[in-house]
């Protein structure tokens, strides 16, 4: 009877254990992109080459962990860390936790998250350009840039449930001051930053709008505030996917004068050429308004070919040529690469 008792509380522990287990998890994640680049730059008369192993050229080469807890009635408890880096020489790409540092709840409410976050800019972006977050070949990297598009420290965010295919969003990165900004520089602007985005998905086509109210989003002060909005589409016709975006980002300065305005276009397309391949191309222009300096502009074209070699590798090859004027200068920069890449 005493050994049937044992094994009746063994079998009891080992049950609690593995429900515990199933309660929580936690996933080490990430992918790892690295390739052989040329690049070119013609400006002034003079022209430079660079040839290289570089990292992160098709996809982002970061790595992560993230988990979640099951706290019951149907909450649970959420996390993320995530880590940009160079695989070309093993270093770090910024802060240790740059990419995603955040813990938050999740319920039938939606998700609200505390921390280091990619901003809804980066996000709404790269869901509308056929080269996503590709540092090297995205051509939205021209308007959303770093303080737009990168990520937001000492954030508040929320992301609703899917709502018969309408996702809202809302992102603040607090100013952690009430202090105006009465020391050096004196003409500078509070920093903080808020944006908001909808997503809709109906079969074939998606839609996105964010619009954001940004001045710094690292706690310190702003040269500048910045208004910003961008709209995304895109439609999946089967031989070819589409995409979409136009955009407008006004700056001003702490007296509230308009320094500069940026109007933003792109075009884009997925090809499938294969069950495993597909070509991706992409056009846009930025064109910057300044009434203090020289007005500019930026054009980019990217095309590539990606190869997928399995569920998480793949090879890729692509070019990407961007040419920018500020008044009468003009520089040209065309960039070659051939990668690989895995997640795992």
């Amino acid at each position: 009877m005493f050994a049937k008792k044992n094994l009746i509380a063994v079998a009891a522990l080992a049950t609690l254990a593995v429900s515990a287990q199933a309660q929580s998890s936690v996933t080490l994640y990430g992918n790892l992109d690295v390739g052989l680049t040329y690049e070119k730059v013609k400006q002034a008369g003079n022209s430079d080459t660079t040839t290289g192993v570089t990292s992160s050229i098709l996809t982002e080469s970061f790595f992560g962990l993230k988990g979640q807890e099951d706290l019951g009635g149907g909450l649970k408890a959420i996390f993320k860390l995530e880590s940009f880096i160079n695989v070309d020489d093993g270093s770090v790409d910024g802060n240790f936790w740059g990419k995603n540092a955040y813990i938050g709840v999740a319920g039938s409410f939606g998700t609200v998250a505390l921390g280091n976050q990619e901003s809804l800019f980066k996000t709404e972006a790269a869901a509308f350009d056929a080269f996503g977050v590709s540092p090297v070949l995205a051509v939205s990297k021209l308007f959303v840039g770093d303080t737009l598009g990168g990520s937001w420290q000492n954030t508040i965010g929320y992301t609703s449930p899917n709502l018969s295919g309408l996702t809202l969003s809302v992102q603040h990165s607090a100013r952690e001051s009430n202090a105006a900004p009465t020391t050096s520089p004196t003409n500078a602007v509070n920093g903080g930053a808020t944006a908001v985005a909808a997503n809709y998905t109906a079969g074939a086509l998606g839609l996105s709008a964010v619009y954001g109210d940004v001045r710094s989003t690292n706690a310190t002060l702003a040269a500048t505030q910045q208004q910003a909005w961008l709209l995304g589409a895109s439609y999946d016709f089967g031989v070819v996917k589409a995409f979409a975006q136009y955009g407008q980002n006004k700056a001003e300065n702490a007296t509230g004068a308009e320094t500069g305005k940026d109007k933003f276009y792109q075009l884009g397309a997925v090809v499938p050429v294969t069950q495993a391949g597909a070509l991706h191309a992409a056009y846009g222009q930025n064109k910057n308004d300044n009434a203090a300096l020289a007005d500019s502009e930026s054009r980019k074209f990217s095309l590539a070919y990606h190869h997928t070699l399995s569920k998480r590798t793949g090879v890729y090859a692509g070019l990407a040529y961007t040419k920018a004027e500020v008044g009468t200068a003009e520089t040209k920069t065309t960039a070659i690469a051939a990668g690989l890449r895995h997640a795992f």
